[in-house]
């Protein structure tokens, strides 16, 4: 689609620049910055914890290069979809279906089958520009679980691509309907900035990955393009009274300059894991980055700062750069199960540095150019995405060489879930909800066990529902957050639905045993910590007092290295080759000393509620075992596997003195 003329009257102001800036080597050198501090951040997260607010930088550059590019071509009435995209396609598809294709050959030769699918998966969102819904749907960006996603980093990509759909259609709008751009940007950028305040601390995980809570950052970018393209100022636009903007005297373009940088610098200082991020704290890098555009290429700290020669080269890298480092950094994490060293990461990075050259040589560059190229990547990305599709629907190809012999223990990893008894549990109950769950071996029965708690209740079901029903039981398994009476829900949803779970346990005539596990860690430490332990108490004291046999689960040990390391890699050798695969004993117990001590003294007034131990038949004099009978007990770092369930189940009765 291409516009040739506007409707009379619509014209904006008249363009005083050119739609395409001549080239500034100081917006290479912010580009560097952001991409140096994404890449340390990722390498080495305590050197530069406010680092990945490096995306955010990249996207007021984004919306402003190609903010100012749109509008300027609109404004010239010569826009044109096709080639607007097509540019895109050869500026953004080389490197990433170079780096898309390489991940998959990696995950061939290192990944298991889960983790393989999972890749699918990645590649299909990755191909489509939409990884950062995909990632939504899964965890969080800050998770443990990240680092094992080779395509994690896609996400800002998905955003910017996903801006680029839109807004130039929104603008053409805008144009149809007589209004000008500043005021679209101005809107939606405030609109979106408001979203992400409100929602930032509710929804984090949300309002990190939603375009309509990150698109504000590349909306003021589009917004500076906007004024530098019309010389305008936004207090003239504001006031009614458009007229051209005196160009920045030295002293203010340099005061920008100054300030801009020491925004960014602040950003880095400040903005960490533990903030409420991107809220109110984007800001700092957002308008760092605004301020230093805006000062142009001779104020002082772009000029003598980011246009030298080291910064532009990595400026001039930074796309395929910011591709590369991810997964290689998360590859080797992989293979460590757990941080590489120093010495690994940094060779990752330096790695990195190499490839991204070799890929903007060999591949960008050549590839930017040529009659038939936007086709012939698009055929390539479309490959791309139907070859991870088909991995995810091959369930990550579990028959490959190399991993067949691990299979078993491969199984181990997954989680095992009866998705038709927890459906027909909570129809029974009349669970509506997702964050209501529930299991009952028996449905069609009245329950006689209930075992309530978090996930740490979950990974003891299949055990303890086959010891209660060899003896005549019937166990129903009812999900909570922290499952004790009379603790505030606050806006946790799964909290907000363990009281019903806790009343249904305690007013089930037919139940007469209740097992309560948790993950939770008790501390006294300040009022919340007390108020827990109160909560504990209280909840104890409910459920004798309803005459039910109350059994308390000490929990098991909390691994500090991933359970994958206990198994071979495909076709790499025995990465986890010499590592024990287990836990000092003393270290376990030092970690759990202080929540140990409560416990006992809570229960020191409740003599009549039995311990399920589920550490002692994991544990001997000196280490906790990961590996027993050649089975795999962990899932992850503090889940036990389907078998580890079983197992540790097999100790129940003889530490209750039950029946065996």
């Amino acid at each position: 689609m291409k516009r040739e003329s506007l409707p009379t009257g619509t014209s904006p102001a008249p363009i005083v620049a050119p739609p395409h800036p001549a080239y500034r080597p100081d917006i290479d050198g912010l580009r560097a910055i952001a991409v140096l501090a994404v890449v340390l951040f990722h390498a080495f997260p305590a050197l530069l914890p406010g680092g990945f607010i490096g995306v955010d930088i990249f996207f007021i550059i984004s919306g402003y290069l190609i903010g100012r590019i749109i509008m300027g071509e609109m404004a010239e009435q010569r826009f044109s979809f096709a080639r607007f995209y097509g540019r895109r396609i050869r500026r953004i598809f080389p490197a990433l279906t170079l780096v898309l294709i390489s991940c998959s050959v990696a995950g061939w030769f290192v990944l298991f089958a889960d983790e393989f699918k999972m890749l699918g998966r990645h590649l299909v969102a990755g191909a489509g520009f939409v990884s950062n819904l995909l990632l939504w749907s899964e965890v969080g960006y800050f998770d443990t679980a990240a680092d094992t996603k080779p395509l994690l980093h896609l996400w800002s990509l998905g955003i910017e691509e996903q801006f680029y759909i839109f807004w130039p259609i929104l603008l053409l709008l805008a144009q149809r309907w007589r209004q000008s751009a500043w005021r679209w940007a101005l809107l939606l950028g405030g609109l979106s900035f408001l979203l992400n305040v409100a929602l930032v601390h509710r929804y984090p995980t949300a309002t990190f990955y939603s375009p309509a809570s990150r698109v504000w950052e590349l909306l003021m970018g589009s917004l500076l393009a906007y004024l530098t393209l019309h010389g305008q100022t936004l207090y003239g636009l504001l006031r009614g009274q458009p007229s051209p903007a005196a160009p920045l005297s030295a002293q203010r373009a340099n005061l920008y300059s100054v300030l801009g940088m020491a925004l960014l610098v602040a950003g880095l200082v400040w903005i960490t894991r533990a903030r409420a991020f991107p809220g109110w704290w984007a800001l700092l890098p957002t308008s760092g980055a605004l301020l230093l555009i805006a000062a142009g290429p001779q104020a002082f700290c772009n000029r003598y700062l980011l246009a030298q020669r080291p910064l532009v080269w990595i400026g001039l890298i930074s796309y395929p750069l910011y591709l590369w480092h991810w997964p290689l950094l998360s590859f080797a994490h992989i293979l460590h199960a757990a941080q590489p060293a120093p010495e690994i990461r940094a060779a990752a990075v330096l790695l990195a540095l190499m490839l991204a050259w070799l890929t903007y040589r060999l591949v960008e560059r050549p590839l930017r150019s040529g009659r038939h190229t936007v086709a012939a990547l698009s055929v390539v990305m479309t490959l791309v995405a139907l070859a991870g599709g088909w991995l995810a629907s091959q369930a990550g190809l579990p028959q490959r060489p190399g991993i067949v012999a691990n299979a078993a223990l491969q199984k181990s990893l997954i989680v095992v879930e009866d998705v038709a008894n927890a459906e027909a549990c909570k129809a029974r109950y009349g669970f509506a909800s997702k964050y209501a769950y529930c299991l009952l071996d028996q449905v069609q029965q009245e329950p006689s066990v209930a075992l309530v708690g978090d996930s740490h209740a979950y990974h003891l079901v299949a055990g303890l529902t086959r010891y209660y029903h060899q003896h005549g039981g019937n166990l129903l398994m009812l999900g909570t957050r922290v499952p004790f009476i009379g603790l505030p829900s606050g806006d946790d949803p799964y909290q907000q639905a363990t009281p019903r779970m806790l009343e249904l346990a305690l007013n089930t005539a037919s139940i007469r045993t209740v097992i309560l596990s948790t993950a939770l860690k008790l501390h006294e430490g300040n009022p919340e910590g007390v108020a827990t332990v109160a909560a504990l108490h209280l909840t104890l004291q409910r459920f004798l007092a309803a005459g039910k046999q109350v059994v308390w689960v000490n929990d098991v040990p909390m691994l500090d290295f991933e359970p994958r390391s206990c198994i071979g890699r495909p076709a790499m050798g025995l990465v986890g080759a010499g590592k024990e695969c287990s836990l000092p004993r003393a270290t376990f117990e030092r970690n759990v000393a202080g929540h140990a001590a409560i416990v006992a003294r809570v229960l020191k007034d409740f003599p009549q509620v039995r311990v399920f131990d589920t550490a002692a038949p994991l544990c001997d004099a000196s280490r906790c075992h990961v590996m027993l009978d050649g089975k795999l007990m962990y899932r992850d770092t503090h889940h036990l596997s389907y078998d580890g369930d079983l197992y540790v189940a097999s100790s129940y009765a003889r530490q209750l003195g039950l029946a065996p």
